[in-house]
């Protein structure tokens, strides 16, 4: 094992203290208000991506407006969270979409035991198996769940006299009726591991959902084994080289994503494609298209496959006293029941895992009301290695690297069985900074990385979200993967500009004022970050309000023209912020905003920019 070197626990802390404590001499209104923010719980909650923060953030601070919440987006993996718990940091709330109780078993005592919670027992036992360990303890619960199916083009098979097949038997004949047709069955993005992973166990969902099928992933999740079963999965592997024939699956179809798959599809060149209930609203698949069951040997035997919208867990150090434990429940209750669910779901096509709450789907999932009744949603098993394995072994049965189920098999379980080595240390963070908003400075943590991004780009001025910095930066020993831990997971556009001073104060007007959207403010922790210049701003009952932009104490000069880097989601808001300001003109850098953080520590082996006072917010 390598050695670690985390001093930034402790050195965290230290800045963390001086940092609140140094935040400057205050007016004795502002002395008013700190106190009563004092006063208030603060809970920390780490969202998987930026999305849930715009769907569930103002929905939080709304319903619990004595908690002063800070939010950040965290990276959708579990070892994100095993690098945070590694220097004592895990927020108080975590979310992840890729998940397994395989990759969180290790660490899984820094986490609250929910298993004798109300909330837990609002669960149907079947799903809640699926995140119970041997002894009972209950870490992690599912958020509503997206419907991943074959999605069919029912017009195009009743324009040839075909059938919707009900079973396995009857979906092949389907497949190769229109193959002889000359149209093409099936298509699906097979470049992306989570393609080759659902469709893999899709198609054998009843097998993998049989009492042996459920005693070995009950082993698997335990850390038991970390082999396939051969009785189990060798009918997988089967069936998966039936459908690559079938389907008329090639290699072509690895180069494809999924706006390419939708657009064949929408064009009637595909019969059918993979697909999700979210998927098929946000390509306006139309009312004569059906979601689909993967298919088993008898109608009986057919299930959806699902995977919940987000997992969500608490830190054990959030549960340290009943009234803390109960908040933190409160919290939880809220993401998880009918209200909190349909915030996420936006009335779109996903179903609850809870008793007693009904989501509206819309019509393309008339057809699933007997599955959810009968229990019949097979929830994905997603570790880390399922996805790598998946795609690897799944692209070389369609390449022919693997010519039988046989050899993919034990190619498989090769791979599942081959020590992981451990990664190499790159980099060394010198000096750790807290990511905690002060109304007297902003977010240190925020700064640095906005400030080293400001040098990397070579522009004058910069402005990002906070919430793009995923919570503190611990000094310390660094991995490639780790320092992409850094940033948020998803990575944001670097749009490059000309702005006039008067246009950085039209663009903050909008920032500040613009709700609803992909970057827009929900309370401190998402105020945006100035780099090379100065923000004051006022809290107000509705919102913020810009009062003045500075560079070296000095107001910004309004005629002046400066190079200005934008951080942000081109499409949700940035274009419309930047056109607010009568910006028109603008560039995107060709390295993402992640790999030039990353570059900046590991490849040219430089610190992190200093931290500095950005912000008034009075």
């Amino acid at each position: 094992m390598r050695s670690r070197k985390w001093s930034g626990v402790l050195l965290a802390g230290m800045m963390l203290l001086s940092f609140l404590t140094g935040c400057g001499e205050k007016s004795a209104d502002d002395r008013v208000e700190s106190k009563e923010q004092s006063q208030n719980e603060k809970v920390t909650i780490a969202f998987w991506s930026d999305q849930m923060t715009e769907c569930y953030g103002k929905y939080l601070q709304d319903k619990f407006p004595n908690v002063e919440f800070e939010f950040y987006v965290a990276t959708n993996s579990t070892d994100f969270y095993r690098f945070k718990k590694e220097h004592d940091n895990l927020p108080d709330i975590l979310t992840v979409r890729r998940f397994a109780l395989k990759d969180v078993a290790s660490w899984r005592d820094s986490l609250m035991d929910l298993s004798d919670s109300e909330l837990a027992n609002s669960f149907y036992q079947f799903y809640l198996r699926n995140y119970t360990y041997d002894d009972g303890t209950v870490n992690w619960l599912p958020a509503c769940a997206e419907i991943d199916s074959i999605i069919m083009n029912k017009t195009l098979l009743d324009e040839n006299d075909i059938p919707v097949p009900a079973n396995y038997q009857e979906f092949v004949a389907v497949c190769r009726k229109l193959s002889e047709l000359g149209i093409r069955p099936f298509l699906s993005d097979f470049g992306a591991d989570y393609t080759c992973m659902e469709i893999l166990q899709g198609l054998s969902a009843s097998q993998l959902t049989s009492q042996a099928g459920r005693e070995w992933r009950q082993k698997y999740e335990s850390g038991q084994t970390n082999q396939l079963s051969e009785e189990i999965w060798m009918p997988v592997f089967e069936r998966m080289q039936e459908f690559i024939d079938y389907a008329g699956i090639t290699k072509k179809d690895m180069e494809g994503n999924v706006d390419s798959v939708f657009e064949v599809y929408k064009n009637h060149q595909a019969a059918m494609v993979r697909g999700t209930g979210e998927e098929a609203v946000r390509y306006s698949i139309d009312r004569e298209s059906l979601l689909m069951p993967y298919y088993g040997k008898t109608e009986e035997d057919n299930w959806y496959l699902t995977y919940p919208a987000f997992q969500v867990a608490a830190s054990a150090k959030a549960g340290e006293t009943s009234e803390r434990r109960q908040l933190i429940l409160d919290i939880m209750e809220a993401m998880l029941n009918e209200e909190g669910l349909k915030h996420i779901t936006g009335g779109q096509n996903m179903i609850a895992y809870n008793k007693n709450i009904e989501l509206e789907p819309s019509s393309l999932l008339e057809n699933l009301k007997p599955y959810v009744e009968d229990n019949r949603l097979y929830i994905r098993l997603a570790s880390a290695d399922m996805f790598s394995c998946s795609k690897t072994i799944v692209q070389g049965m369609i390449t022919g690297e693997y010519p039988d189920a046989r050899s993919a098999f034990e190619a498989f379980n090769a791979m599942m069985g081959k020590e992981k080595e451990n990664a190499s240390v790159v980099a060394h963070i010198d000096n750790g900074y807290p990511y905690a908003f002060c109304a007297d400075g902003g977010s240190q943590a925020a700064s640095a990385i906005m400030n080293t991004l400001r040098e990397e780009v070579g522009t004058e001025l910069l402005v990002g979200q906070s919430i793009n910095v995923a919570g503190d930066i611990a000094a310390g020993d660094y991995t490639e993967e780790e320092l992409g831990f850094l940033t948020m997971g998803e990575s944001p556009s670097i749009l490059l500009c000309e702005m006039t001073g008067e246009q950085l104060y039209d663009y903050f007007r909008y920032i500040l004022t613009t709700p609803g959207m992909r970057g827009s403010l929900i309370n401190d922790s998402t105020l945006y970050v100035s780099s090379g210049f100065e923000m004051e701003i006022r809290r107000t009952d509705t919102g913020y309000e810009l009062e003045k932009l500075t560079i070296d104490g000095g107001e910004l000069d309004h005629a002046k023209s400066y190079s200005v880097a934008v951080l942000g989601n081109e499409v949700l808001m940035q274009k419309e912020a930047l056109a607010a300001a009568s910006v028109m003109d603008y560039t995107k850098t060709e390295i993402p905003y992640k790999q030039i953080i990353i570059d900046r520590l590991a490849s040219k082996g430089k610190q992190l920019a200093k931290p500095v006072d950005y912000i008034t917010l009075r």
